[in-house]
């Protein structure tokens, strides 16, 4: 990902900004008929819709008491029903906040000239919101293909800090602005995030640009951001959040300073925030060890090895809590928790956190970013960066992080939304620091496969499936979350002439072991009535469509974990048939030992035997490493696309 940082250090001892800022807003009434009858986007024909025109303009409004107002202007282009979503705008602010000024217009084309149909105020709806949020909806009326909507709406606000400002969307825009006045007493770091320029980036302090009696003149922090040309972003597989992508400004409040001058910090260092989150984020619960203590059974604590110790605790918090869906916040109750057997992430891995150290095991707190919550920022500490608590603990020379919120987990495997990126280690005896959060359990599906042909075309056999890692973590779920039927039926769903006739599979509760299945199936042919025999041997795992479809890709590549498929096929031929044609050997490798993929087939006298070996080295992939990674599953399609063709002999 890359980064473009812009610092404003603003230490200037002011009230108020100046009231010209609110002139920069844009207003109604933009809209051309020369928009109207746009008929598509020229740099990008595919788009359901544009945006012509966004603005946002933020100030302190001296008709609502100061506070920080922020004027919203957006402009949008609909070429097609399917963007009729743009028109339906939600707006979700705090209680305190308020929403005002709401203007609309649709405008279409009616006999040559513009029609416009104004939103009504009726068509405003407030509703609350749990945790003291309000959400407040409105649609643009008479919508029709090529029509261009108009909008505009004012959020008034108390509190300190900027929203982020996102440039980008799944559809492209044409130019978006954001414009600003700060108080020059507040200190912000500003950064964008993306890989789109900036088309403008100023700012500048003007002085003198409002008079306070009894204060004097004061100065003020003005500036101006813009993207021009901004393409549509595509999402696809394999990537963190798009939030870590998407062109945006992204505002961190660093300091506040008094005009009287005392200066309140918004951000600290590591060693301030660690205490902070004993005492604040983890609610004063990393010191309940005696209660575990006491409430652990005894033959726990007593286990002389420390790795059955450790183990032991880890299955026992596991089994005994029922995750409620909920990740971390701040009024953990971990005794309230351990009673009613049930809790958030937060409460469940503070109670592995406290048994753990209430055995005499050495054990970390370590927070994290979830996979669709966003990459935290290193620039320094931003607390609402993180969403999520796990433990680490530390055998001899040996370290294992561990969740117990779900009771499939092997001990030393995190569920795959905590793979994402460094994480960061508390300890509270000295100052915390960042890791690097990998699987440490191999990812594996060994596939061996033993069929028959007879006399009629029809291959019968046996298929034994090996599983490690988050291959059989997946499978376990699947299994135990649907009857055997509807998971039997999945399994067939992969080649139409599957059969399964019987299934048996071991270890599926004993989740530190692999998991094994094994599948007694029959296979028709495909050209069996005319006296052939033909079958794609990949008829189990095949890589059919291609993960990677774009034609450039800004972001990185994504996998979570490195993963290996290995497959061996074993094909006996009847006398009375002879081998028409076979797939060809086939060796792929990707860059930087980034992943191979092999295909080896060997023919001996009846039996046909095929060798597969699919390998991702990597867990992730850059951006410019994508098209050797396209690439690479466009020649795997192409080899997992070959027959064995077999035809009777005269």
């Amino acid at each position: 990902m890359i980064r473009n940082y812009v610092t404003l250090f603003l230490i200037l001892f002011i009230l108020t900004p100046s009231f010209a800022q609110r002139n920069k807003s844009t207003t109604m009434g933009k809209t051309t008929l020369e928009e109207l009858q746009m008929r598509f986007y020229e740099k990008d024909s595919t788009a359901n819709a544009v945006y012509l025109y966004e603005h946002a303009n933020v100030y302190l409004d001296s008709d609502n008491k100061y506070k920080t107002r922020t004027d919203y202007y957006f402009r949008i282009k609909i070429f097609k029903k399917e963007a009729y979503e743009y028109a339906n705008q939600v707006i979700t602010i705090a209680k305190k906040e308020k929403v005002t000024d709401i203007e609309g217009i649709t405008y279409n084309i009616v006999n040559g000239g513009m029609q416009k149909t104004s939103l009504s105020k009726k068509n405003v709806f407030s509703t609350d919101l749990p945790n003291n949020r309000v959400q407040v909806k409105f649609t643009l009326p008479n919508l029709k293909e090529g029509c261009v909507i108009e909008f505009k709406y004012s959020v008034i606000s108390p509190y300190l800090g900027l929203d982020d400002w996102v440039f980008q969307d799944k559809i492209p825009k044409i130019e978006s602005e954001y414009d600003a006045a700060i108080l020059g007493n507040y200190k912000y770091n500003i950064r964008t995030v993306g890989y789109h320029p900036l088309s403008k980036n100023e700012g500048y302090v003007k002085r003198k640009c409002i008079y306070i009696e009894g204060l004097g003149d004061g100065d003020c922090a003005i500036y101006s951001f813009a993207m021009k040309n901004i393409p549509s972003f595509k999402e696809e597989d394999y990537m963190l959040s798009k939030k870590n992508y998407m062109s945006r400004l992204t505002f961190d409040l660093i300091s506040y300073t008094s005009p009287r001058g005392p200066v309140t910090k918004y951000t600290d260092t590591w060693k301030n925030v660690d205490k902070k989150l004993k005492s604040l984020y983890f609610n004063n619960q990393t010191s309940k060890t005696s209660f575990f203590k006491k409430n652990l059974p005894q033959a726990l604590l007593t286990e002389e090895n420390e790795m059955e110790k450790a183990m032991g605790i880890y299955k026992y918090i596991q089994n005994r809590y029922t995750w409620n869906g909920k990740y971390w916040n701040i009024n953990e109750k971990v005794k309230k928790a351990f009673e009613s057997k049930s809790g958030s992430a937060g409460e469940i891995n503070l109670s592995l956190y406290n048994s753990l150290k209430a055995a005499n095991l050495k054990a970390d707190l370590v927070i994290l970013a979830t996979r669709n919550f966003g990459l935290p920022t290193k620039l320094f500490p931003v607390i609402r960066d993180f969403n999520y608590v796990i433990v680490k603990v530390t055998i001899g020379e040996k370290y294992y992080y561990l969740d117990a919120t779900d009771n499939l987990l092997p001990f030393g495997m995190v569920p795959f939304r905590c793979l994402n990126g460094d994480v960061r280690v508390i300890s509270f005896k000295k100052e915390s620091n960042w890791q690097p959060i990998t699987s440490q359990h191999r990812s594996l599906l060994s596939v061996r496969t033993k069929l028959v042909l007879n006399s009629d075309g029809v291959f019968t056999g046996k298929i034994d499936v090996i599983k490690q890692g988050y291959v059989a973590l997946n499978s376990r779920k699947e299994i135990l979350g649907s009857t055997e039927e509807e998971y039997l039926a999945a399994f067939e769903n992969q080649d139409a002439d599957l059969e399964v006739e019987s299934y048996k599979n071991e270890n599926l509760n004993d989740v530190d072991l692999p998991l094994k299945e094994s599948y007694s199936i029959v296979l028709d042919s495909e050209e069996a009535i005319f006296n052939k025999a033909r079958i794609n041997p990949f008829f189990v795992g095949r890589t059919s469509t291609n993960p990677f479809k774009l034609e450039k890709r800004n972001y990185p590549v994504d996998f979570g974990y490195p993963k290996t498929f290995n497959y061996v096929t074993s094909l006996e031929i009847p006398k009375g048939f002879k081998v028409m044609s076979l797939p060809k050997n086939t060796a792929i490798a990707l860059p930087n030992g980034g992943g191979i993929f092999s295909m080896k087939v060997v023919q001996k006298e009846n039996i046909i035997n095929l060798y597969t070996r699919f390998n991702i080295r990597k867990r992730t992939f850059s951006s410019k490493e994508y098209f050797a990674l396209k690439e690479f599953y466009n020649q795997i399609i192409k080899a997992e696309s070959s027959y064995i063709v077999i035809e009777k002999a005269y």
